[in-house]
């Protein structure tokens, strides 16, 4: 009798201490200050987010840091199920940027898309890592996906929605390339020269202005526009992370140049 109330005694012990243990608290601040702490993507900056997604598996930036680094090195098998898995823990964080990266990454438009959706279900649709709303994405989705007028609708859709000053610029420049391609020439120009308006140092906006004039034959207007788009070459939309959607580079333009100012 005595020996059973001894062990009954431990395993209540046991289970007290265990029920009593706290798990630390997850402090997103520290997280972020201990990875600086590291040579970034080195073993020790990896086996800190180890640490982290092993204590506090319910959290969704560890997954999306790990991730993302993964999808950088390459890794995109491994790198896209833990960011997938950071935004199913967290849709309004990180919906939009995984759209974004299946987009523009992947040209995996129909999974883009859904993300897109997600984020706008969760009233997020705004990107702070590379600039763009999920609305707008929803768009150039279709656009890449030869969905020509699919694109334009739901541009359009956008825009009125938010007004022409509260769109990202660039969306006028989807949207015109998109009319491009269906033909609509004279819309096409009224979108490029909007963005022009409101950033008359656009290189892109007249690029795509001289590519319409020499599709219709007027190689002197192009040549002019081509022109244009050299002068301010030095503005031209860079990614840091990788080329964007319908990336412009200088030797676009020299070609263009070269072909339409002999």
């Amino acid at each position: 009798m005595k020996h059973f109330f001894i062990h009954y005694f431990l395993l209540f012990c046991i289970i007290l201490f265990f029920s009593c243990k706290k798990q630390t608290a997850y402090n997103d601040d520290f997280v972020r200050e201990r990875l600086e702490q590291e040579a970034y993507g080195s073993s020790n900056w990896y086996a800190v987010l180890d640490s982290v997604i092993t204590e506090h598996p319910d959290e969704a930036f560890p997954y999306y840091r790990k991730g993302l680094q993964l999808v950088r090195e390459n890794n995109y098998t491994k790198g896209i199920k833990l960011m997938e898995h950071a935004a199913e823990l967290d849709p309004y964080m990180y919906a939009n940027y995984l759209g974004y990266i299946k987009l523009s990454s992947f040209g995996d438009y129909e999974a883009a898309i859904g993300h897109f959706k997600t984020a706008i279900e969760y009233d997020n649709h705004v990107d702070i890592i590379v600039p763009g709303s999920a609305y707008e994405r929803v768009a150039i989705a279709y656009k890449e996906m030869e969905n020509y007028e699919k694109a334009i609708s739901t541009f359009n859709n956008y825009i009125d929605k938010f007004g022409e000053d509260g769109v990202d610029l660039y969306t006028f420049m989807y949207r015109g390339i998109a009319k491009t391609n269906v033909g609509d020439f004279e819309s096409a120009l009224k979108d490029f020269d909007t963005i022009i308006r409101k950033w008359e140092k656009c290189p892109e906006a007249y690029y795509r202005k001289g590519i319409i004039y020499h599709k219709k034959g007027d190689n002197s207007l192009a040549c002019k526009q081509f022109k244009k788009a050299l002068l301010y070459q030095n503005y031209i939309r860079g990614n840091p992370s990788g080329a964007y959607i319908d990336q412009l580079y200088v030797a676009d333009i020299e070609q263009m140049f070269d072909l339409t100012c002999e």
